[in-house]
This record gives C-alpha cells, sequence and structure tokens, in this order.
C-alpha cells in the first residue's frame, strides 16, 4: 500500500533500513505519553505496512504493546531535506490526539537530535505543532457551534 506522509515523504521509496529506523521512530512518538490513542492507531497501521518483512511487524507490534522500542541510531543515509520531512512528521504523529505533553516534548527533543536538529529548531516544530493543535480544537467547536445553527438561506 503506498502513501505519503504529511510532509509527503514517501516511505515506501526509502531503503529498508531507513523504513525500519522510521517505523521505529513512528511507534516511538504513538507511545511517548504512555499510551495509542484511537487517532494514533492509523499511524500505527501505515508504519507497520512499509515494513520490509512479517517478522519486523510481529516485533515491532509487540515493542509497541509492551512500550520497549530501541533505542535510535541516527538516521542511515539521509539527506537534511529528509531529516527535516521526517522530523514534521513526527511531530504531527505526536500531535494527532490534540495533546502534547511533557513526555512527547521531550520525544521530539531526543528525535530531534537524532536527526541533527538543535533546540532552537526542535522548539519551533514544537510551537507549530501546538499551534496546528489550537488550530484543530477551534475547528472542532466551529463544527459544534456551526451545527447547531438554523439555516439562512437566500435565493
Amino acid at each position: 500500500m503506498e502513501f505519503q506522509l504529511t510532509s509527503g515523504l514517501q516511505p515506501q521509496l526509502l531503503e529498508d533500513n531507513q523504513k525500519l529506523w522510521l517505523a521505529n521512530a513512528i511507534c516511538g512518538a504513538i507511545t511517548a505519553d504512555g499510551s495509542v490513542a484511537p487517532e494514533e492507531l492509523e499511524y500505527l497501521e501505515r508504519a507497520l505496512s512499509f515494513l520490509p518483512s512479517q517478522a519486523d511487524v510481529v516485533k515491532m507490534m509487540q515493542a509497541v504493546k509492551d512500550q520497549k522500542l530501541p533505542q535510535l541510531e541516527r538516521f542511515p543515509g539521509a539527506t537534511r531535506e529528509l531529516e527535516v520531512k521526517i522530523f514534521i512528521d513526527l511531530a504531527t504523529v505526536i500531535s494527532v490526539d490534540n495533546v502534547l505533553g511533557a513526555n512527547e516534548i521531550d520525544y521530539l527533543l531526543y528525535i530531534g537530535r537524532k536527526l541533527g536538529f538543535g533546540r532552537e529548531f526542535v522548539r519551533v516544530v514544537i510551537r507549530w505543532a501546538s499551534e496546528g493543535i489550537v488550530w484543530k480544537r477551534k475547528m472542532l467547536h466551529l463544527i459544534d457551534a456551526g451545527s447547531s445553527l438554523e439555516a439562512e438561506y437566500t435565493d
């Protein structure tokens, strides 16, 4: 199954070791807050879908269940653009449940270092993710407010 992440990154085009790293990072982002929210399940399915082998899928599922994902090294064979896209995508995964807790921020700081980003760029991305959460919450409020309005059609 082919798909694109938020940044436009297509995991199926990565090398197998890069796919494994990215899947581990996504699963780490999903479990960073200590639980897997229903909104995060889609990302879990996506991460598992591009793993190189069924054995990797089984191993990853167990690691997620146990919340014991392996420590990550630097992303193998990366370009700077690829590292930026991955970091943006991980921030998106972390914020999909509309919550950005302390453990999730710590995870982004950790992953940012693995991708070679300084603290300032990581903070910019965290701020961006936080603004996205606010935007999504306001959108949900607008949907609720607009749904309760009486229609005022004009001809």
